[in-house]
């Protein structure tokens, strides 16, 4: 299939699409494979945003890179510069039909239980065309170990103090895309999604699948995946463990003079082919209209 070109303009019949996914790094079983099955899905569904977790990246190899190999996508990595804080294997991406500049690279390593270089959240700008414009879109990946709420809390704080630092309130919302290995009633998904404050703060981004999702809990780790279920029956120990925990999150219109209005979530590469899966986690595809609904008038 050959690439879409990249868009000029946006419209309300060419919405944004955004595609969030862990990818399981280089791990096996059939790395190759799955890496197929993922450059196909991507072809599919034509994302213009994508936002990749536990992305490889060792110096030599570049899965992101590998992946959308001559699709025209601009590619940010964690790793790109060499961050001497930060070194590891696998880490947050970020790519984009449109020219994007890394603008900060953040550690999540807030405790000493969150020892992981994946702990971290890259933000980018990228120079969407008209009538988005410039805009702030971030990518994390949160501590997954169960019992590390509090860390999880602490991270999408700083998350938060982030996107404040280089976000723009007169332009198009920011997008989070990430896995933030928590449910929605946790503390750390509550704090983004308005429900509760944390660290004296609070904030508000909505909920793509919330918004605009079929209605089902919308589980993207779950033991109906077969490379998940082989990690749920080492750590869980659950049978039917299940959870949403991977979310694309755009900007409240009470913090932005622009509107962005969710037409459509759904989870994806959520199918085997055959018995192999792309990834032990789902990712999660939104449309999201750019254009602002009828009377609807900016914050002050």
């Amino acid at each position: 299939m050959a690439p879409e070109a990249a868009p000029t303009t946006l419209s309300e019949a060419r919405p944004l699409r955004v595609l969030t996914m862990n990818i399981f790094g280089f791990s096996p079983p059939r790395y190759e494979e799955r890496m197929r099955l993922l450059r196909e899905g991507i072809e599919k569904l034509e994302p213009d945003l994508m936002s990749f977790q536990e992305a490889g990246y060792d110096g030599v190899r570049h899965q992101v890179a590998d992946v959308l190999r001559d699709l025209g996508y601009h590619i940010v990595h964690q790793f790109d510069d060499h961050q001497p804080n930060l070194p590891g294997i696998i880490g947050n991406s970020l790519a984009s039909r449109w020219p994007l500049k890394l603008v900060e690279v953040l550690s999540l390593r807030v405790t000493p239980r969150a020892n992981l270089p994946l702990y971290a959240a890259v933000a980018a700008r990228v120079s969407v065309p008209p009538p988005v414009g410039p805009m702030l879109l971030v990518g994390a990946t949160t501590s997954w170990e169960f019992h590390c709420e509090l860390e999880r809390e602490l991270q999408v704080v700083a998350i938060t103090k982030l996107i404040q630092r280089h976000a723009d309130r007169k332009s198009f919302p920011t997008i989070i895309a990430g896995d933030f290995d928590a449910a929605p009633d946790t503390a750390s998904i509550r704090f983004l999604t308005g429900r509760q404050s944390l660290a004296g703060m609070s904030v508000h981004y909505l909920d793509a699948w919330e918004q605009a999702g079929d209605g089902s809990p919308g589980h993207t780790w779950t033991h109906e995946n077969g490379l998940a279920r082989a990690i749920i029956d080492q750590v869980v120990r659950q049978p039917r463990h299940a959870r949403r925990i991977d979310y694309i999150l755009i900007g409240s219109p009470h913090d932005y003079a622009r509107c962005a209005r969710v037409r459509h979530c759904r989870v994806a590469f959520n199918k085997p082919t055959g018995d192999l899966w792309p990834s032990d986690h789902y990712a999660v595809y939104a449309e999201i209209d750019v254009e602002p609904t009828k009377n609807w008038r900016p914050p002050p």
